[in-house]
């Protein structure tokens, strides 16, 4: 999953951790130059379009979701 994210999105950065202990609920933490000049509703929905597939098997939610550009992770 990591490295759908990462290859979708051109991520610098992507982190998946399993908050539940049964990889069912994760959060996620993206820093990708794509972020660049879209709102935080069009950010989420690329991530989600990245690991779709997962949601719709193994992966019962993502709890939280941060998405950043390089400039705003610094």
């Amino acid at each position: 999953m990591k490295e759908k994210v990462k290859n979708a999105l051109e991520a610098e950065f992507v982190e998946i951790m399993d908050v539940s202990g049964d990889q069912q609920h994760i959060s996620i933490d993206v820093v990708a130059e794509f972020f660049e000049g879209k709102n935080s509703v069009q950010r989420q929905r690329a991530v989600y379009k990245a690991i779709w597939e997962e949601m719709q098997g193994a992966v019962h939610a993502v709890d939280a979701m941060t998405t950043k550009t390089p400039a705003e992770a610094k």
